[in-house]
């Protein structure tokens, strides 16, 4: 297995495609977990940070298939529910004026 490689956030973020503030947000509001995606470079906080892109990409493409999974079963939960509501009828009472099926 080979080990990590750490790169700068404005390595990270171009690799990634993404912006610097992107990046930043993603570490800070948790998508990122600290030993894995990213590091303090110096090992204080608030120093330079270091991101293993790699990692940063597997864990992404995880969540897309988890989210489109989630997603594509809401969509067939809906699909059915919308086919629960449509009211069906046979085809009893159609040769009888509307006033004898009524009654």
């Amino acid at each position: 297995m080979h080990s990590p490689v750490w790169v700068p956030e404005s390595e990270a973020a171009k690799l990634l495609a993404i912006k610097n503030s992107t990046i930043r947000t993603m570490r800070r509001d948790g998508r990122l977990t600290p030993g894995d995606h990213f590091i303090f470079a110096t090992g204080t906080a608030g120093g330079p940070v270091s991101y293993n892109v790699t990692a940063i990409r597997e864990s992404l493409a995880q969540r897309t298939k988890e989210m489109v999974a989630a997603e594509a079963k809401r969509r067939a939960e809906a699909k059915q529910q919308c086919l629960q509501a449509i009211e069906t009828y046979d085809e009893t009472g159609l040769d009888k004026p509307i006033a004898e099926v009524q009654s």
